[in-house]
């Protein structure tokens, strides 16, 4: 049979990157509009917190067994009802009258159709293109997994300034619809799995990872070790013997994680079939490859997280005009990744390389960006370290798919995507919580040691001053209140000096945990194989 070539080729890779542009854009395309949508709910920045939050949660729970169900019941069935449960998802949240239903309307739902599409797009990627042509289809996908993930911002704040919020989720069923209309053109991998999941192991992996990821979403507000203050729970306050709650959150997550390894371990002993098998866990390219994806994305994440606090909370811009300021991210994204697709071709440019030339350059980002911020910084100031992260981080994002899902066969493609997104998502969630909780923390300290050392601004007026402008920082400009009007102008600019250098410090912390987290990625980089084993994989399938 003769190779297809052109758009009958690459049609499926457009139908299943479509796809993956949506679930992972839903990651961010609210980020930007938080302030339309408290006001409009009547609700609270946490609330709103925890629906992005809760998303991301959703699919780090529950992308292996989304995996692991394409296995058994068909990769394209999976991917197809994923695809129908995040539209009805997305319809709910357009409808959402209070937080709680958006809420259940995205993380739930919504999340539960991205964890059975998410894992089945790149296991039809990997069933379907071979040699070169995986290399050049992982390099679109990671593409537009980078990609999506900078253009949220943008997408969403236009969207919002010129429509409504709720036009953030309007938008994906109409893509479900065009996914589903060309969703002929991707064929059905024949591998199958007879073995049904086991739900205990399940419910172990959901509730390991959810609690980790919650400990250290919460230590921004109960801190890490000690508590800042009684644990809240349905207006219910629990000292806890004056231990954070994210130390036991964090110890309940490990707790489970690893029991939920052991059970893995004896059903295999047992003769039956885990969620994830040892083997796949024992595979040494495959599980590098997860890890530097998922420290990697966490720097990603952070610097998503850390850029809107000085955009809102120090230049004032809105919530197109964020978006607007991050499309420098995205274009480097979008030009490298499909370019080290092309390169990685070349059997004399190895994926790890371009891998690791990546991450170096997106440290240079990260500190180009770090030293820019300042009270006087525009967004014109960021262009070149936006640009060389961007470009970085496309090199790194679209090889490393490739080269782990080589590592293992046709067989544990669905199991092994499913365990990589999860690893992807872990990663996005604690960008957002871990440099999240780095740059209020910074922030707060120099928020105090400013107003403790002013000599400006009188005894009375200090303890005002520290709540309302904590507030507007922490809250990405969401809350406006100022401080008492006729105030002198020496104190009004005293307190506008604190403000701005509370909100430096904190947000050069964040780009600093950025740049941190992508100097851990390249150091474990050196664990990576220098190719992707498409001759292994090749051996089992044809």
């Amino acid at each position: 049979m003769a190779e297809e070539t052109g758009i009958k080729k690459w049609a499926p890779l457009i139908v299943l990157a479509m796809a993956l542009f949506i679930v992972v854009l839903d990651t961010t395309i609210i980020n930007v509009s938080l302030r339309a949508v408290i006001n409009d709910l009547h609700s609270s920045l946490k609330s709103i917190q925890w629906v992005i939050t809760g998303y991301s949660l959703m699919l780090a729970a529950f992308t292996i067994t989304g995996g692991r169900l394409g296995d058994i019941f068909g990769r394209k069935k999976m991917f197809l009802l994923g695809a129908i449960v995040f539209a009805v998802g997305s319809l709910f949240a357009s409808r959402s009258h209070s937080a709680t239903h958006l809420f259940v309307s995205v993380s739930l739902v919504e999340g539960a159709g991205a964890a059975l599409m998410l894992p089945a797009t790149a296991s039809l990627l990997v069933s379907t293109y071979r040699g070169k042509d995986r290399a050049i289809a992982f390099g679109v996908y990671g593409a537009i997994a980078g990609a999506a993930a900078t253009i949220g911002p943008i997408l969403g704040g236009w969207l919002t300034t010129n429509y409504s919020w709720r036009w953030n989720y309007l938008i994906n069923p109409i893509v479900v619809l065009i996914l589903l209309a060309g969703s002929f053109l991707v064929k059905e991998a024949q591998e199958r799995s007879p073995h049904r999941p086991d739900f205990l192991s399940i419910l172990l992996s959901a509730l390991g990872l959810g609690g980790v990821v919650y400990g250290i979403i919460e230590s921004s507000t109960y801190g890490w070790v000690r508590a800042k203050q009684d644990y809240d729970i349905f207006n219910q306050l629990f000292h806890l013997g004056g231990i954070s709650i994210s130390v036991f959150a964090i110890i309940f997550g490990l707790v489970f994680v690893a029991l939920f390894l052991l059970r893995q371990a004896m059903l295999e002993d047992a003769g039956k079939t885990p969620l994830v098998s040892t083997e796949l866990l024992r595979n040494k390219q495959f599980m590098a490859g997860t890890t530097v994806l998922a420290v990697a994305v966490l720097g990603q994440f952070g610097l998503i997280f850390t850029f809107p606090v000085f955009l809102q909370g120090l230049l004032g811009k809105d919530a197109f005009h964020s978006g607007i300021a991050t499309l420098p991210l995205s274009l480097g994204i979008l030009v490298a990744s499909p370019l080290s697709g092309v390169l990685a071709g070349k059997r004399n440019v190895p994926q790890k390389y371009l891998i690791q030339l990546g991450l170096v350059l997106s440290i240079v980002g990260s500190a180009l960006l770090y030293f820019e911020v300042s009270p006087t910084a525009t967004t014109f100031s960021f262009i070149p370290g936006l640009l060389c992260f961007g470009f970085g981080f496309g090199l790194v994002i679209s090889q490393l798919a490739n080269l782990t899902l080589s590592a293992v066969s046709v067989q544990m493609a669905g199991e092994a995507s499913g365990v990589n997104n999860t690893f992807r998502q872990i990663g996005t969630s604690l960008g957002q919580a871990l440099i999240g909780a780095l740059l209020i923390t910074a922030l707060t300290s120099q928020l105090t040691h400013d107003i403790s050392a002013s000599k400006i601004l009188p005894p009375a007026l200090k303890s005002q001053v520290s709540g309302l402008v904590a507030a507007n920082a922490e809250s990405l400009g969401t809350d406006s209140a100022q401080p008492a009007h006729q105030l002198p102008k020496p104190i009004t600019a005293e307190i506008v000096r604190i403000k701005n250098d509370a909100i430096v410090k904190g947000v050069r912390t964040g780009f600093l945990g950025t740049g941190v987290a992508l100097g851990t990625a390249f150091l474990l980089s050196f664990t990576l194989p220098f190719r992707a084993q498409q001759h292994a994989y090749e051996t089992k399938t044809e």
